[in-house]
């Protein structure tokens, strides 16, 4: 029987209530709030419970696998339910309050990605409460641990590997379909990530001989460390146009007018000039060209009459695919150029590989896409952001990275910010999005 909206409306308030904030030290999370969830998804979706096998893996992993009429093309489907801190200021809403406002519900993880997972979860139980079956064995892969990087996930990831199951199709949080579209595009754009850059930490730092503040050298440890930091923003990464940046210029070349689209076929004849346009286009666009640094740490002495004995300056890199890690690191000592800053490596991972778009799973993704949007363009693109569907490259050739949400730029600028919310109807269509997508796979 079709469950009602108000009900399930009900079911994902419900959802949005639980506190699973999670941290780097997750001993600080409330691992009550995390049980409550997961024994709530159990209770609440009854034909999921009952017909999948279930286990929890890693620190607060759920997996569950729905058997098809084969196993030869495995899929999963992915979200996370872990939200971050709702501390900001500028929340109108209780944040865990679930309040019904003017046609959105409001709160933490409405959008990332509690929406998604309550989605998979409501398409998945009304399909088998009709008595479907899936025409191939369908995984459902929720992690605890997105926001902080853990390695939930990653459990879940090497016991799919351990068991030689090889996943024909994944499907993670990743790019949205956008109402204003993009520059030279005038209409909604579905765009799919297909990529995603690796993410870096590196620590600069300076050692001094310290001392009192009356006396200072030319140059202190801190000032040592901002002139590294000047450098460092002054001599960006050289831009180049990736393989996915390439393909999207190329997918979406025959959604434009005609005076365009050959700009956009041929963009390998165009990309001197879209490298020296990028910084002008926005950070959004500059970072799809480039390697990024970003300065987000800086610590010295806390007292104004001491001389700091040793500064420290915390660089974040999004690497861009057919980079590494260790190359960002040799940039880095090279624009620095000076001996008494050390760089080094803190953690991080490489870009992930490229998935496939010539073939049919990525044909049956633009299939449903379009279905739901269309009027939307579909296309490519590489995420500036990390996801959980990363611990999956080892395993898949077809990882692609969408939210089935239309999201406005207010809307995104709300997720991880203040008064994060989604309207009813898109979370219901996100719920359609996916009653069709699993009948495809």
């Amino acid at each position: 029987m079709k469950r009602k909206k108000k009900e399930l409306l009900t079911i994902f308030r419900e959802m949005i209530r639980k506190k699973t904030v999670s941290f780097e030290d997750m001993s600080q999370a409330d691992a009550a709030e995390f049980a409550a969830f997961r024994a709530l998804i159990a209770e609440r979706f009854p034909y999921l419970a009952e017909a999948a096998e279930y286990r929890e893996l890693g620190y607060n992993g759920m997996l569950f696998r729905v058997k098809g009429r084969s196993d030869r093309k495995p899929s999963v489907l992915m979200a996370h339910y872990d939200v971050v801190p709702a501390d900001q200021e500028g929340w109108t809403h209780d944040p865990f309050g679930a309040e019904l406002s003017g046609g959105r519900v409001y709160g933490r993880g409405t959008l990332d990605t509690k929406g998604t997972l309550f989605s998979i979860a409501a398409a998945v139980d009304q399909a088998l409460s009709e008595g479907w079956i899936p025409k191939n064995d369908l995984y459902l892969s929720f992690g605890g641990e997105e926001e902080t990087h853990g390695g939930t996930c990653g459990a879940i990831a090497e016991y799919l590997k351990n068991e030689n199951i090889r996943p024909a199709f994944v499907l993670d949080e990743g790019g949205a379909v956008i109402p204003e579209g993009l520059p030279g595009l005038k209409k909604k754009a579905a765009m799919v990530g297909i990529a995603e850059k690796g993410t870096a930490n590196y620590m600069l730092s300076v050692r001094a001989a310290g001392g009192h503040a009356a006396t200072p050298p030319r140059h202190t440890a801190i000032g040592q460390l901002a002139r590294a930091a000047v450098r460092i923003e002054k001599h960006p990464f050289p831009a180049r146009l990736s393989e996915p940046v390439k393909k999207m210029f190329r997918e979406l070349a025959p959604e434009l007018p005609v005076y365009e689209r050959f700009a956009f076929s041929h963009i390998g004849l165009f990309e001197p000039g879209v490298k020296l346009l990028a910084p002008r286009l926005g950070p959004t666009f500059n970072a799809m060209v480039r390697s990024t640094a970003a300065l987000v740490i800086f610590e010295g002495r806390s007292a104004f009459n001491v001389l700091p004995d040793k500064a420290a300056m915390g660089v974040n890199v999004r690497i861009l695919p057919g980079e590494t890690k260790e190359g960002a690191l040799n940039y880095l000592k090279k624009v620095v150029a000076d001996p008494a800053v050390t760089v080094d490596l803190i953690d991080g991972t490489d870009p992930t590989p490229i998935s496939d778009t010539a073939c049919g799973e990525w044909q049956l993704l633009r299939r449903v896409v379009k279905r739901t949007w269309p009027d939307a363009a579909f296309g490519p693109y590489m995420l500036n952001g990390g996801t959980d569907s990363r611990f999956y490259s080892e395993i898949s050739d077809h990882i692609y990275k969408f939210t089935p949400m239309e999201m406005t730029a207010a809307e995104r600028k709300t997720v991880h910010g203040a008064d994060e919310s989604i309207s009813v109807e898109n979370l219901f269509t996100c719920v359609r999005f996916y009653g069709r997508l699993i009948r495809e796979l």
